[in-house]
Formats: structure tokens, C-alpha cells, sequence
């Protein structure tokens, strides 16, 4: 064979173990290799930022309000109805402050008995809103609401319609004390938060709003804004927190004879020539998942 066919041979051998060298480097390092995390760096990119990029939507927390209307001296569910509620959920001490101020609250965790659970069901269709309901003005005997609340975002449930004076006496643990309200209404202060193990935390603070319209310069996230609205008087010792399950729903109402208590003003109603009484179910409608526990689909990855 002449040198020149020789080296020939040599020359192609050489490259053949050459690219079979390249190549098994190339499958050995490729998550690592600086031009893929640049190509894919710069996919991820234009996935996330650019033009056609999907905004990522707030996570809601669906839940159902209904409120119950029922008079007086309905014992089913002035008084039966509570047999099973489990108002161990919430903490003694301020069970005690809320059955001094005319409330109790606790949660019945699965379904009523079928007898219960139809003095739940309203008769007209349920309404998907994202208004807050007003659950005096409507005279059906159940009123029901779906509502979307964000994550700790406050929103107020009007429990009962506009009363030219209100008179409250507060039980505060130390002593009582009064006062008298004008042109004014009752809501609860609402807020609810997914919990980890897919329960939905909600919190409520019973609040009212009285006297005139005013203007005044409210303070949130380091910026200031102008609001227009009526005085507020929250009633701080009465807020309570509990967490619920799905299929499951917080109930509160109202404790004890009539008398001037803020169970009385919150569910009490001395409208039209007669005393009804109120309930207010509030119940998760999904799973809460807290976004701390959530998971994070990123770009796949292949060992090779």
C-alpha cells in the first residue's frame, strides 16, 4: 500500500474513534454543556416573558354562604340544630365571651341529617357573584351565595339591614358597657386562607358601621387613598378563627333570650312586626391548598 493510501487509512480511523469520543462526551455532559443552558435558558424566556406569555391567574378560594331565616320559636333550629355543631373548635375562653355577647359558633364536620340539611336548601336558584350577600334585605327564608374570596383578603357579609339607632351593651370580661349607634348596619368582617392539609382557615370579626358618610385617608401596602364611608366599630373581643374541612361548614348564630347583645343586632331581626332569628353557614367548596405546598411543574429534564 503506498504512504499516500496509508495515511488515508490512518486519517479516517483516527476520526472515527474522534466522533465516537464526541459523541459520548456529548451524552455524558449534555445538562451541563454551557450552550444548552443557554438555549434553554433563553427558551424558558421567551416562554415566561414573552408576548403570548399566559399571566398567571390569582388562586381564589371558592366558598358558599347561606343564611337562614326561621322564627322564633322554631326549636329545630333554635336548639337542635347545635347538637350537631361542634363548638369545641373554638377556644373556651372565648366561647365564654361570645355566649356573654348573645353568639355561639362551631362547625358541623360532614353532612346534616336530611331533615336539618333541607332547611339549608334555598328555594331559588343559587347565584354565582362575586358580590357579597346581603342576607337581611331578602325575605326568602334561605338566601345562598358562592362567592371567590382571594387569600386574606377582607371581605364584609352584611348580616342584617340599616337601623336608624342600635343600642349594644358589649360584655368585654371586665364589666359592660353601652352605646347607641346611628343609621346603622351589621357585617362580618371575612377572610379565609388555605391551610396545608387542605382545609380552608376563615376568620371572622363581627364589625358595625354607623353615622354618616365621611372621607378619610386610609393607609395599605406604603400608599395612602381617599374612602368614603360610615364609621366602623369593630368588636375585636368576638373575632375567632377556625379552620373547616371540605364538606363541612362553620355555622354561627345567636345565644340566649332577646336582650340588647351583639348576637341580638347580628341576628335578630324586629323588622315588619315580628322576631325572626338568623343563621349564617359558611362552607368551603375545594380542597385549600396553601402555596407553600404546592408543586412546581418546571422545564423536564432527561437523564441520558
Amino acid at each position: 500500500m503506498c504512504p499516500t493510501a496509508i495515511r488515508s487509512v490512518v486519517v479516517l480511523m483516527l476520526c472515527a474513534l474522534t466522533a465516537g469520543g464526541c459523541r459520548f462526551t456529548l451524552l455524558s455532559h449534555t445538562l451541563v454543556e454551557p450552550d444548552s443552558i443557554a438555549d434553554r435558558d433563553a427558551a424558558s424566556l421567551a416562554a415566561t416573558d414573552g408576548p403570548s406569555a399566559a399571566k398567571p391567574s390569582p388562586t381564589t378560594i371558592p366558598i358558599e354562604l347561606v343564611f337562614v331565616r326561621f322564627g322564633e320559636q322554631d326549636l329545630q333550629l333554635r336548639d337542635d340544630l347545635w347538637g350537631f355543631v361542634d363548638e369545641q373548635v373554638i377556644d373556651a375562653a372565648l366561647r365564654r365571651t361570645l355566649a356573654a355577647n348573645g353568639m355561639r359558633a362551631g362547625v358541623v364536620t360532614g353532612q346534616l341529617p336530611g331533615a336539618f340539611a333541607d332547611r339549608f336548601r334555598p328555594k331559588q336558584p343559587v347565584l354565582h357573584t362575586g358580590e357579597i350577600p346581603d342576607g337581611s334585605f331578602e325575605r326568602p327564608a334561605v338566601v345562598r351565595r358562592i362567592l371567590k374570596l382571594l387569600p386574606g383578603r377582607n371581605s364584609e357579609v352584611v348580616a342584617a339591614s340599616v337601623l336608624t339607632e342600635l343600642v349594644l351593651l358589649e360584655h368585654d370580661g371586665e364589666g359592660v358597657h353601652g352605646g347607641t349607634y346611628h343609621d346603622a348596619s351589621t357585617h362580618f368582617s371575612l377572610r379565609a386562607w388555605p391551610a396545608a392539609d387542605g382545609r380552608v382557615r376563615i376568620d371572622l370579626v363581627p364589625t358595625i358601621k354607623h353615622g354618616p358618610q365621611e372621607r378619610s385617608w386610609v393607609g395599605e401596602d406604603g400608599v395612602f387613598r381617599l374612602e368614603s364611608g360610615q364609621r366602623k366599630h369593630v368588636v375585636e373581643q368576638l373575632q375567632f378563627h377556625t379552620t373547616v374541612p371540605l364538606d363541612s361548614m362553620l355555622i354561627v348564630g345567636s345565644y340566649g333570650d332577646a336582650a340588647s347583645t351583639v348576637g341580638d343586632a347580628f341576628f335578630r331581626d324586629r323588622m315588619h312586626g315580628q322576631s325572626d332569628l338568623r343563621l349564617l353557614a359558611i362552607r368551603p367548596l375545594s380542597r385549600g391548598v396553601d402555596p407553600l405546598f404546592e408543586q412546581t411543574t418546571g422545564p423536564e429534564t432527561t437523564d441520558r
